[in-house]
């Protein structure tokens, strides 16, 4: 497969911007597995794409629905890896590359930046992008430093801390200290903290009170469990009133039939997700299918 020649430009623009031309310098480096004219972050048929050890990284993006008037809120950007044969890579296969701490921050900021950019080529003034942190990057950033160099990164991209929620799987770090801190030096910058897949492996209300995010996404477990097991359908209210109670919205996501969707409304959770709603594409899906 050939590498065409990247660079990136705006959306509205034939050249490269200041303020893209800081974040090309920002993750300037050789694009390892690729020709020595390909860097690491660059732009294909117009969209933002990123290159790392042979990958190439692209962004799509899965609507979250009000429930309440099933008008989506915002889209969670989801990456997508191909190798250098065009071949699919998944999501946990690319992050699992980067080795060193300097190469996860690295890594995962640039995702993050591809998203980004990404986004803010489609989206309204008020669109929310919700973006994943991966564990490893919380536990190689310096305490209390936490998004502020990618608040930069995003002011080059044109986004704000406020229009983004970084989603974090709790569950998988076991430093609470260090968390806690991350999630309150996030907060203090400007962004929402989401907690994602809540309800499984390890998952606990003490890290919740302890945490205080602003959304709780409950993991897919928890809705399929209900559509079958009457306990767990009279449990997933009180659930859903607890992380209320905290001042948390509530997100059910993995949702795929009709009786998921009923179950979600009707136990009260903020948002939706899922494929019954959407699929995850490379442009901002606007309307439910539902």
């Amino acid at each position: 497969m050939k590498f065409p020649q990247m660079t990136v430009s705006h959306h509205r623009a034939s050249e490269p911007t200041a303020e893209l031309r800081r974040l090309i310098a920002y993750f300037d480096r050789p694009a390892a597995g690729f020709p020595a004219s390909v860097r690491c972050l660059g732009h294909d048929d117009g969209r933002a794409i990123g290159c790392y050890d042979g990958l190439r990284l692209h962004s799509v993006f899965q609507p979250l629905f009000l429930t309440a008037t099933m008008q989506p809120l915002a889209w969670e950007a989801l990456l997508r890896a191909n190798d250098a044969d065009g071949r699919v890579i998944s999501p946990e296969q690319a992050f699992g590359i980067p080795k060193s701490a300097e190469d996860i921050v690295y890594f995962d900021r640039l995702c993050r930046t591809v998203h980004a950019l990404n986004f803010i080529r489609l989206a309204a003034p008020d669109d929310l992008l919700f973006l994943n942190v991966g564990g490893g990057h919380l536990l190689n950033v310096g305490s209390g430093n936490h998004g502020d160099i990618f608040e930069t990164l995003l002011r080059h991209c044109g986004l704000k801390p406020d229009q983004v929620v970084l989603e974090i799987i709790e569950s998988r770090i076991d430093n609470l200290g260090w968390l806690v801190e991350a999630v309150a030096a996030y907060q203090k910058r400007g962004y929402r903290v989401a907690i994602d897949d809540f309800g499984c492996q390890h998952s606990n209300f003490d890290r919740l009170w302890q945490l205080s995010p602003d959304i709780v996404k409950l993991d897919r477990s928890l809705i399929v469990q209900s559509e079958i097991n009457p306990r767990a359908r009279i449990i997933l209210p009180k659930l859903v009133e607890i992380i209320h109670d905290l001042g948390a919205h509530v997100v059910c996501e993995g949702i795929e039939t009709p009786t998921q969707h009923a179950l979600a409304v009707g136990v009260g959770v903020d948002l939706v997700q899922g494929f019954y709603y959407a699929r995850p594409r490379p442009e901002l899906v606007r309307r439910s299918n539902a």
